[in-house]
């Protein structure tokens, strides 16, 4: 298949298997992070420092609460992440079948292959900060007994093979995971497999980043063609409206429609990969 062959393939399942949207979201939000933080005060006198230390008491519960609360939404998100990962690979090859798949479906299909995903994204997420962390230290040892220049002549080249490298064990770890989906495999036996099949198929792969690269930019293109006029028409009604009602409609327009694309991505990245090895299985 070409490039423009797998992006059509993968936005039209995309943009007609909506049974999927629930778990590309899922996939396509796993992006981003959050934080927080604590303030404290004191008091001059002896009941001012009771009372103090009495808010201080209850502010550390409510921050110790809201931490394990964040916690365990991110736990949560995380597997989820892994259950939508899994329920898009079954998804897509039923679809390629002519055959459409529930929520529900969706969700067994997921939960069964939840943990050998996230067994095999974490032996992924340890070779790439191994690689990273062994290039910088290769560097910062240069640094201290060549100096800068010695640091950056030894660095260079240590990156050219470094970049290589890393492509080659995401694209391992995409595969595997595909195959560990569809042919019931462990974590290790997939990331085996994943590498005998990359053998001669390196170009495979990296048309494979370039269609996912592609089609996400195309999704975005036609989501700004939306979001930009609804943007404009919001900022001339300003005048008119408080703010209120505007940032109001705001979230009752442009949240569900970035919703939609958040999801519609997350469907057409996992598709391309899952498209990308079946069409090498069945040749």
């Amino acid at each position: 298949m070409t490039i423009l062959e797998i992006v059509k393939e993968g936005l039209y399942y995309a943009r007609t298997r909506r049974s999927l949207w629930l778990f590309g979201f899922f996939v396509g939000v796993w992006s981003g992070g959050s934080n927080g933080g604590s303030n404290d005060s004191g008091g001059g006198d002896a009941i001012g420092g009771a009372a103090a230390a009495g808010l201080l008491a209850t502010s550390g519960t409510l921050i110790g609460s809201i931490a394990v609360l964040l916690g365990v939404a991110a736990l949560t998100f995380l597997i989820l992440r892994f259950v939508g990962e899994g329920a898009l690979i079954e998804g897509v090859v039923r679809a390629r079948q002519g055959v459409a798949m529930t929520t529900r479906e969706g969700f067994r299909a997921g939960w069964a292959h939840w943990g050998v995903l996230i067994r095999i994204a974490l032996l992924y997420l340890a070779a790439t900060l191994g690689t990273l962390g062994l290039l910088v230290a290769i560097c910062v040892v240069a640094w201290h007994l060549l100096g800068v220049l010695g640091a950056v002549l030894l660095g260079m080249p240590m990156l050219v093979i470094a970049v290589p490298w890393l492509v080659t064990i995401y694209l391992v770890q995409a595969f595997a995971s595909r195959i560990a989906v569809l042919e019931n495999r462990r974590a290790f036996d997939a990331i085996g497999k994943a590498r005998l099949f990359l053998h001669g198929r390196l170009l495979h792969g990296l048309k494979l980043i370039v269609a996912t690269f592609l089609g996400t930019l195309a999704i975005s293109l036609v989501a700004m063609v939306v979001i930009v006029p609804v943007a404009l028409l919001l900022v001339a009604l300003l005048p008119l409206l408080h703010i209120v009602p505007v940032i109001f409609i705001a979230c009752l327009v442009l949240v569900p429609v970035a919703c939609i694309l958040t999801a519609m991505i997350g469907t057409f990245r996992s598709s391309v990969w899952t498209i990308g090895y079946l069409s090498q299985v069945e040749s």
